[in-house]
């Protein structure tokens, strides 16, 4: 999946570049982290990924980026995941918290997409730009099944009575969505060609991921990051 998604992304370069001048090729690769935001960052904590890219200048400020890029989150957040149950005790309601610990989720998406590059500074080997993407991702997303008999020593007398019992099936959801970013990078010549840059963006893959109330896990509207790269770009 990863080989096509890179030829699809030099595609999109080129569908871009068919009648720009100047031959200013770019092409790299870059390690990525990326942060959820929102109600995914109650699923999941951060993960790395992978990119490639491969663009062309089309002016002395603009260049035009293909980008193929690969990510996969499977560290459920385990401080998040949390079953509350509201039972009432002596005529009075009282909350109990049951750790998910036994809950295994994964995300793993991706997509192709075509950046616009706009260069606002620049001195001797150092160049910062700004830039914003567009393109698709398709993603998968499950979650296991989970059961279990919730017990709590509710009358403080060492017995554990039962307070919920959960039998709830296994879900995987998968879909193509669009996603956009804006972000900002900085870069330095290390010699030519070689240049080493860092970057950081807001990424929105525009899905949604079902809840599941059961569990007491709420519905994301919206696939929210905080992505961060770095990596290594030769000019041609």
């Amino acid at each position: 999946m990863k080989k096509k998604l890179f030829i699809a992304a030099v595609c999109v370069v080129f569908a871009f570049n068919l009648n720009a001048q100047n031959s200013d090729y770019i092409l790299g690769s870059d390690a990525s982290y990326y942060l959820p935001l929102g109600t995914l960052a109650e699923r999941f904590n951060g993960t790395l990924g992978v990119s490639f890219f491969f663009g062309k200048s089309v002016s002395e400020r603009w260049t035009w980026i293909g980008r193929a890029e690969y990510f996969k989150l499977s560290k459920e957040n385990r401080d998040k995941l949390i079953k509350k149950v509201e039972i009432e005790v002596d005529g009075s309601e009282r909350i109990y918290l049951f750790p998910l610990d036994k809950l295994e989720m994964e995300f793993e998406a991706a997509g192709i997409s075509a950046e616009a590059k706009y260069k606002y500074f620049s001195a001797g080997p150092f160049e910062s730009n700004l830039f914003f993407s567009f393109g698709f991702f398709y993603w998968d997303n499950y979650r296991s099944s989970y059961n279990d008999t919730l017990k709590n020593d509710i009358n403080n007398d060492g017995n554990l009575v039962v307070v919920e019992v959960i039998d709830v099936p296994a879900l995987r959801l998968n879909d193509w969505n669009g996603a956009i970013s804006v972000g900002i990078d900085a870069g330095v010549v290390l010699f030519d060609p070689l240049r080493l840059y860092i970057n950081a963006n807001y990424k929105l893959i525009i899905g949604e991921l079902w809840p599941t109330l059961r569990l007491g896990i709420e519905n994301v509207s919206g696939l929210q990051f905080i992505n961060l790269r770095a990596g290594l770009s030769l000019r041609l």
